[in-house]
């Protein structure tokens, strides 16, 4: 199959995931389910899920069933729902918008409206015109049967249902908020375990006051055979690394003081929301990298992200392994080759369930390999 074929299946799929999340957070018929609480009496009795996993499960189903890349296709959530009676009923897209929404329509115990209103957005078609760039990879295809995909359909679910508009800082971060919310979706290799293509959809990176709406921001990348191509076109500079005052890391708030202490030695550290919108900020350039000390993402968070790094001239390796760069810095490209996660196995065999999947031993993000450099030399100094 055409790589390009690939590339802009993915980013049709991204886009009408991103759809979706916008939607429901204008229609006021979904909008009230995602954000009613449901606890005690008030919990929907017939479902065990609230309409939050919900949506998740849309999306997450809804690119299932658009892509036909691979056999392959992971994602976060079980497209179960389960009632108080043991009844179960899987969410899938179904032949057509009727049979989706009488469906749905079970699953949101009878709401008609709802279940139309999700059906129309999941059946419509979405193209999206890619960056004319994308004709350097013409020549290069890919057996379908060699690929696997990881899929997080919203990532940041808490903040997607909170709904606050977060405010950037100088470097035009953004601690929490809407902006903090993404739709991530990476191939990789079954033979190497390696992301080979990613797309980021960011639903609601910019709001327009005078539309009162939400638009959206996507990045792809592709690294195949030699060939480094991604829609990111921000370039890390000598500046960037040489000026403390630009110089910046992004992390969870929930980072180790300890740690923290040793980056901020030679970098500014900012907190934000959502693993894949902290991974936005270093390729996008806002940041020079993520680091996170703890086994606190996945697979799902990680291979699309990981894929435009690797495509702009960055990668991802695991936090736990950086000392094995040491005395590496001459020939660190090649030997951080063998460090960058994986995504056809798992990192602990004795895991279960969602475990199963994280990226354990904790990860680092960069943005180059200056970069890296820099962050080996402040947690070399407190180790």
């Amino acid at each position: 199959m055409k790589v390009t074929d690939i590339v802009q299946a993915l980013i049709n799929v991204s886009e009408k995931g991103a759809n979706i999340a916008r939607i429901i957070r204008s229609e006021s018929t979904l909008l009230d389910l995602l954000v009613q609480e449901k606890t005690g009496n008030q919990k929907n009795q017939r479902f065990v899920q609230d309409f939050k996993t919900l949506a998740d499960v849309l999306v997450q189903e809804m690119v299932r069933h658009d892509l036909s890349i691979s056999d392959s296709i992971y994602g976060e959530e079980s497209n179960k729902f389960t009632n108080a009676l043991g009844e179960s009923i899987v969410v899938e897209i179904l032949s057509s918008k009727e049979a989706t929404s009488q469906m749905l329509s079970v699953v949101l115990d009878n709401n008609t409206e709802a279940a139309e209103l999700l059906a129309d957005v999941v059946h419509k078609k979405v193209h999206v015109d890619v960056d004319p760039d994308i004709k350097e990879l013409d020549s290069l295809e890919i057996s379908v049967d060699n690929v696997g995909v990881w899929i997080d359909p919203i990532d940041s679910t808490a903040q997607y249902i909170d709904g606050s508009v977060g405010e950037c800082n100088g470097q035009g971060i953004v601690s929490e908020g809407l902006q903090c919310v993404t739709v991530l979706i990476g191939v990789y290799s079954k033979t190497t375990g390696i992301p080979l293509i990613g797309v980021t959809n960011q639903p609601f990176a910019t709001y327009d006051s005078d539309s009162q709406s939400w638009h959206g921001n996507m990045s792809w990348g592709v690294c195949l055979n030699g060939k480094k191509i991604a829609s990111v076109k921000s370039e890390p500079t000598s500046d960037n690394i040489g000026n403390n005052k630009s110089k910046c890391l992004v992390t969870s708030s929930s980072e180790s003081q300890e740690v923290q202490e040793g980056l901020s030695k030679h970098f500014t550290i900012h907190h934000s929301a959502g693993a894949g919108y902290k991974f936005l900020c270093v390729f996008d350039g806002k940041a020079e990298g993520y680091v996170l000390s703890k086994s606190s993402t996945y697979k799902w968070d990680a291979c699309g992200p990981h894929a435009i790094l690797l495509a702009s001239g960055g990668g991802l390796i695991y936090y736990n392994r950086l000392k094995e760069l040491l005395g590496h810095e001459n020939d660190l490209t090649d030997k951080c080759l063998k460090l960058q996660v994986r995504y056809d196995q798992s990192d602990s065999s004795s895991s279960s369930g969602a475990e199963k999947w994280c990226n354990k031993g904790g990860i680092i993000a960069y943005r180059s390999n200056k970069a890296l450099i820099e962050i080996l030399k402040c947690l070399q100094e407190y180790h």
